[in-house]
């Protein structure tokens, strides 16, 4: 099933009239049917182009990539141009690891610094299951590779389908203990063609089986319904010892003035925009973009989850607050079942 675009009074259908024109460095260009674009041997440096080109302005547009529908369930993200990275035998495209929030140049970087930060708050162990919720290309996959034994069993969730696909068909195969998901739930900047809620999903576990779950930068992209759906999901999945890590923007008068003059994201950090019950966005045109919440707002949520926390709130340094005493980019927040 393709879906209609429109662009004023022209109408196109993503699978019928949609393609893809390859320019490359040498040679004819090359024409590449949409619903082909995952199968396609793209080569460093080919610059892509929509045909028609009139309905390249009415799909959406996030960081530069176009979103192509294909049929249900099934987005794909164009770039302008297909780049790749090397990275521990493995040839990934740019433009997926540029959604992890940074490029290529910080792949190996943060993706330590993830597992640091996992060490010293909840502690790993080699035999654990680690649930990655947001996991992206696999940054933090590609750190515990070598970390997790043969017992031990990874699972990563992200609403980027081209990201999951590209982890099924690359990391998996060399690494079967390490198994990806897609949740196509609507999220106006990584997956705006979803086609559900994120409270419509189950994290694909039984019950009582994780010890461990990661969340870099997710709760900052979700509402707070959202957030409780995730939390009460935790509180099913985790054994009794479990642990989650999750990094969040804690929401205060003092965090918003230091971030005036000493915030360190690329964005403007105000949260000016309220949307109820100790929750507050950045932009109103993309509410997700950049989410914080109060203390009172994560103890509430926590509570209808059937969570707690027994340490205070990671300090995060984004809004430079907290200056030398800054232990992560982002606060966060330790949860056990209560």
């Amino acid at each position: 099933m393709a879906t209609t675009i429109s662009s004023g009074e022209h109408m196109f259908s993503s699978m019928d009239r949609v393609r893809l024109r390859v320019e490359r460095a040498a040679g004819p260009p090359v024409v590449v049917e949409a619903s082909d674009f995952e199968h396609f041997n793209f080569m460093d440096g080919d610059k892509l182009f929509i045909e028609p080109a009139a309905a390249e302005s009415a799909m959406p547009n996030t960081w530069g990539d176009r979103h192509i529908e294909i049929a249900p369930g099934h987005a794909i993200r164009v770039p302008t141009e297909m780049r790749y990275f090397d990275f521990k035998g493995f040839r990934i495209p740019v433009h997926l690891i540029t959604l992890t929030g940074a490029g290529p140049e910080t792949l190996d970087w943060i993706g330590s610094a993830h597992i640091r930060n996992f060490e010293r708050t909840i502690g790993l162990h080699d035999d654990m299951c680690f649930v990655d919720l947001g996991c992206g290309i696999g940054r933090d996959a590609f750190q515990l590779m070598d970390r997790l034994s043969p017992a031990g069993r990874y699972i990563g969730i992200d609403v980027t389908r081209d990201s999951i696909v590209w982890c099924q068909r690359n990391i998996t195969p060399r690494h079967a203990n390490f198994s990806f998901h897609h949740v196509d739930a609507y999220n106006e900047l990584y997956n705006p063609f979803g086609r559900h809620k994120t409270t419509d999903f189950r994290l694909p576990l039984s019950d009582g089986t994780v010890d461990r779950i990661g969340l870099a930068s997710v709760f900052t992209h979700l509402l707070r319904d959202e957030v409780v759906h995730y939390m009460k999901e935790f509180a099913r999945v985790l054994k009794s010892d479990g642990l989650v890590h999750a990094s969040f923007f804690l929401y205060s008068p003092e965090a918003l003035k230091a971030a005036e003059s000493l915030g360190t994201t690329a964005w403007k950090a105000s949260f000016a925009h309220a949307q109820g019950q100790g929750v507050y966005t950045n932009d109103p045109s993309y509410p997700r973009g950049a989410v914080a919440y109060t203390d009172s707002a994560m103890q509430q949520m926590m509570q209808e989850a059937g969570l707690v926390t027994d340490r205070p709130y990671i300090k995060g340094g984004w809004s430079g607050l907290w200056g030398d005493q800054a232990e992560e980019g982002q606060d966060a927040v330790v949860l056990r079942r209560a």
